[in-house]
């Protein structure tokens, strides 16, 4: 009886948790969404693509940590710090934020994953934050989560999706923060998009 009542207490507080999803940009095959979670004042992201391009393209530009500085938006430095196996990688990545707000930077596990004969699912999480040493005048993000998952539609196109969560730590009001949360995806997806279909 004790387990069934824990049960059914930790399923009304994961259900609680995350509140539902709002599609806040749809144009050019990319729709990003946001939703607010009552365990913290940040919201969180979910941004989808469909590109006439493969899953295996996608993987490849997405775990190329030295050129994500490419495409992801506001991102001047990025780079591979470790390759762990050919499924496994630790990245680095600092970003640009707008005046007056310190720029942020983030240490990150990556790890690929198959999950069906053609999905694949990317995870994002913090990694060691002695990789780099910090910058005192660059904000590091170490609380974060997140994943892409990666698969094909129909025959010649692929649905790339990125699920992102994360504390931007500091003084930044929390309404910065969200306001700027679908503008960072959607640029980056733009430009993911079009080095997808080139």
């Amino acid at each position: 009886m004790k387990i069934l009542i824990l049960l059914c207490i930790y399923s009304i507080s994961f259900i609680t948790n995350a509140q539902e999803w709002n599609l806040k940009r749809n144009s050019n095959k990319i729709k990003v969404y946001t939703r607010s979670l009552d365990s913290t004042k940040f919201n969180e992201y979910k941004a989808i693509l469909v590109a006439n391009s493969t899953p295996e393209k996608a993987i490849k530009i997405i775990t190329d940590g030295n050129n994500l500085k490419n495409w992801n938006y506001k991102t001047p430095k990025s780079e591979v710090l470790k390759k762990v196996s050919e499924t496994e990688y630790i990245f680095w990545m600092e970003n640009d934020l707008p005046w007056p707000v310190n720029d942020r930077d983030n240490i990150s596990r990556v790890t690929i994953n198959q999950t069906d004969a053609s999905t694949y699912k990317i995870n994002i999480e913090p990694a060691d934050s002695s990789y780099v040493k910090a910058n005192k005048n660059v904000i590091r993000m170490d609380n974060f989560k997140g994943y892409w998952l990666i698969k094909p539609i129909g025959k010649d196109s692929v649905e790339v999706t990125q699920q992102m969560y994360g504390d931007p730590k500091g003084n930044i009001p929390s309404w910065i923060a969200n306001s700027i949360l679908t503008t960072f995806p959607y640029h980056s997806f733009e430009k993911l998009k079009e080095i997808l279909e080139n």
